[in-house]
């Protein structure tokens, strides 16, 4: 397999040409991949808790 470089912080990471053309030539290593889908995480688990608690006030009064 081929070495790349990552586009977020430029190490050489390797990956197949099929992941090569599949995004673009825009490859990320792990790390960067997983700093990228943290805030998608936060943000979907914040959006649950948030109704959850509303729905349990709400029944309350």
């Amino acid at each position: 397999m081929p070495l790349f470089r990552c586009e977020g912080c430029s190490i050489r990471i390797e990956r197949s040409m099929a992941a090569y053309w599949r995004n673009k030539g825009k490859l990320l290593c792990s790390t960067c991949l997983d700093r990228q889908e943290m805030p998608l995480k936060t943000a979907e688990s914040g959006r649950k808790r948030g109704s959850s608690e509303f729905r349990a006030n709400s029944n309350k009064s």
